[in-house]
């Protein structure tokens, strides 16, 4: 994958986006999208299924949650997405001039205030990049699961 590539997907705080269940052009809801189209009405065939199949009760309120997957409309942070409000990397690294936090000369820094898991992810994730680049950081973190 290229460099240009990995900068499409991941954030300046190293986070992938195209991972996040919220970007509009992940494969989360990309796939939610052709679930619900191919299923079209099966609630109707989820009711009769209800009555061997337990599980299929809950049908509708899995519908609610695919819909909210197929309905991603995150952009990504490099876009003027991005949810969370104390993260100053989705604007300090044009500042900065460093496509990644942990390219930049003055990283770890004071600027960037989030808190908690959020911080120590950052934190991680900028030293994994400025030792050893954005494409071995790619490449490891598309091996490990999104949400743990």
């Amino acid at each position: 994958m290229t460099r240009e590539e990995i900068i499409s997907r991941v954030a300046p705080c190293g986070i992938d986006c195209s991972r996040c269940a919220n970007f509009k052009e992940g494969n989360i809801a990309k796939y939610s999208g052709a679930l619900q189209e191919d299923l079209g009405n099966f609630r109707k065939m989820a009711a009769k299924m209800s009555g061997f199949f337990a599980p299929f009760k809950d049908f509708e309120a899995f519908e609610k949650i695919l819909g909210i997957f197929a309905g991603a409309s995150c952009e990504g942070c490099r876009a003027g997405g991005g949810k969370v409000p104390d993260c100053a990397a989705k604007s300090c690294y044009k500042e900065k001039g460093a496509d990644f936090c942990g390219e930049c000369g003055d990283f770890p820094c004071q600027v960037n205030k989030v808190r908690g898991d959020l911080y120590e992810r950052w934190l991680a994730n900028g030293k994994f990049i400025k030792e050893s680049g954005i494409e071995r950081f790619y490449d490891d973190a598309r091996q490990k699961p999104r949400y743990e």
